[in-house]
């Protein structure tokens, strides 16, 4: 008798457990908290207010749930600009809706970075859970921040591993990284991944991942590389992506990929079933998705209690009286023709820098200020990151050079889809101070066309001084290596872009940019087919 009850014992012990545990992560916030865009106050189904009230949804659904996030949260919308740099004695939002929510870990982002690296640390010691880098080290080779984090659910060892993408010195001002440097993702993930499942013995492990998916093929250091880490890094169960702010459902090689859309526009969630079998988790299904919020998706009340008096405060440096705008501004038309509203960033960089020629992108597709008494509210919408200027000075050839590059934006004027969508509006620049043509239907790198300064044919030996964003000089589109530009500006200014457009506007009781109307496309576009295909 006592035989068979062992034998009955050992059976059962040799049965497959079972478990379900759901991750959901956020990406890119930027500190958008209400639902609604915060320029032209219009409601919007994005933001904190609506994203909190879908996790706490589905937590309720499977209690079994690790929350996380892919980075690029403690910046972007004014009530972090205003928190980071004129109400210190308040809480940065987001971290304390996510302390609120109970988040496992983030990722670092890039544009953590961009208040420097003291107000980092600072949020950091605010968060209830920890900040995630493993391929950010220091100067001597040690950890700049934690690689990664364990954490228990459903009686299994999660390893959540975090990553940031190594092109932040093309992002940021040197003296905000001053001190770190940013490995490539895949080559440390080899190194981290195994330890995590043999040492550490992890029964699954999770990627925070705050770049894109990138390809396959990709090269070492690149800015985005989810595909190439699902790819060339066993071990791995789930990779959260983030950087790029698309909403992306995939899976390579059995590892499902996931970024949940930018701004709070969408929550990632990802559902695993496993079993145990041998003594080892195994996953023996996976499916992700994309969760929206809708109209109707209630707002989140503790997430508004907990920035009331942040938002307050940002509200009243928002709707502080501007300037009377003579002409409307205009973003629809900026990349056909001059316009008024590229007409003034172009001024103030100018005016900033002293430089003959400016180089800017247009900031948005629809962006549109009508004329008439104004806010900070409106011109803050124009900058809204906290890029400095920078001048420096390149040759004729360089110039044509960065005009061809920033050409790439445009397919042939006949194709159907008049935009290439791997070169987005922001890598887009329109050149002030010089008069020339982009003909769309000649190939790429040979549409510039009727290149002249001051009624003259530029000469390739010509040098002229250019006014930039420090993101373009850091590296950001790919300009200074299309150009083959290598050496230091000039000029980098202390005010950012946005506060020296500010200090602009306010100087001035009333505003009216002339258009000298120096660049055009050939042929002329379709206003219709560019409204159509705005994005």
């Amino acid at each position: 008798m006592r035989h068979w009850f062992w034998i009955l014992w050992i059976a059962l012990g040799l049965q497959a457990q079972e478990a379900r545990i759901q991750i959901l992560g956020t990406t890119d916030m930027h500190g958008h908290v209400m639902a609604e865009d915060t320029f032209s106050l219009q409601p919007a189904n994005l933001g904190w207010a609506k994203i909190a009230t879908l996790i706490r949804r589905q937590r309720a659904l499977n209690p079994a749930t690790i929350l996380v996030d892919c980075g690029d949260t403690i910046q972007g919308e004014p009530v972090n600009y205003v928190r980071n740099t004129l109400r210190r004695d308040l809480p940065e939002p987001s971290l304390a809706i996510m302390n609120a929510l109970g988040y496992s870990a983030m990722a670092v982002g890039n544009h953590e970075y961009d208040f420097g690296l003291g107000v980092l640390r600072e949020v950091e010691k605010q968060a209830r859970f920890p900040f995630l880098s493993a391929n950010t080290v220091d100067a001597k080779g040690g950890a700049g921040f934690l690689s990664h984090t364990m954490v228990t659910v459903a009686g299994l060892r999660v390893a959540l591993v975090g990553f940031t993408t190594p092109r932040i010195p093309a992002m940021t001002e040197p003296g905000n990284y001053a001190g770190l440097r940013f490995r490539d993702i895949v080559a440390v993930a080899r190194e981290v991944v195994p330890r995590l499942r043999e040492k550490e013995k992890a029964d699954l492990v999770v990627a925070l991942v705050h770049a894109g998916l990138g390809k396959v093929d990709g090269r070492e250091g690149d800015e985005n590389a989810a595909l190439r880490l699902a790819d060339q890094v066993p071990g791995l169960d789930v990779i959260l992506a983030g950087h790029t702010h698309q909403a992306i459902q995939t899976e390579h090689k059995g590892i499902p990929i996931l970024q949940a859309q930018a701004h709070g526009r969408a929550l990632a969630a990802v559902e695993l079933n496993l079993r145990k079998e041998r003594g080892r988790w195994r996953v023996a299904a996976a499916s992700g998705r994309l969760l929206r919020p809708e109209a109707d998706t209630p707002v989140d009340p503790e997430v508004l209690s907990l920035t009331a008096e942040l938002r307050a405060a940002t509200d009243r440096y928002l709707d502080t009286a501007a300037t009377s705008l003579l002409v409307d501004l205009d973003s629809r038309w900026s990349r056909m023709e001059d316009t008024p509203l590229m007409q003034l960033l172009h001024q103030v960089q100018r005016q900033a820098t002293g430089a003959q020629l400016s180089a800017a992108a247009s900031p948005g597709a629809k962006l549109f200020i009508p004329k008439g008494p104004t806010s900070v509210r409106q011109f803050y919408a124009l900058s809204p990151y906290e890029n400095q200027v920078a001048r420096i000075r390149i040759t004729g050839a360089q110039l044509r050079a960065y005009l061809e590059h920033a050409a790439r934006h445009y397919t042939y004027s006949w194709e159907p889809e008049l935009y290439d969508p791997e070169v987005p509006l922001h890598d887009f620049d329109t050149v002030d101070g010089v008069a020339y043509a982009l003909n769309l239907g000649k190939p790429v790198g040979s549409r510039v066309a009727g290149l002249q300064y001051q009624g003259q044919p530029v000469k390739a030996e010509q040098t002229f001084t250019l006014a930039l964003s420090t993101y373009r000089l850091r590296g950001g589109g790919g300009f200074m290596e299309a150009i083959g530009f290598k050496g230091e500006p000039e000029l980098v200014t202390e005010a950012s872009q946005r506060n020296l457009l500010l200090a602009h506007v306010l100087a001035r009781p009333s505003l009216n940019p002339a258009v000298p109307g120096l660049w055009r496309t050939i042929p002329f576009l379709d206003r219709e087919r560019v409204l159509n295909q705005a994005r």
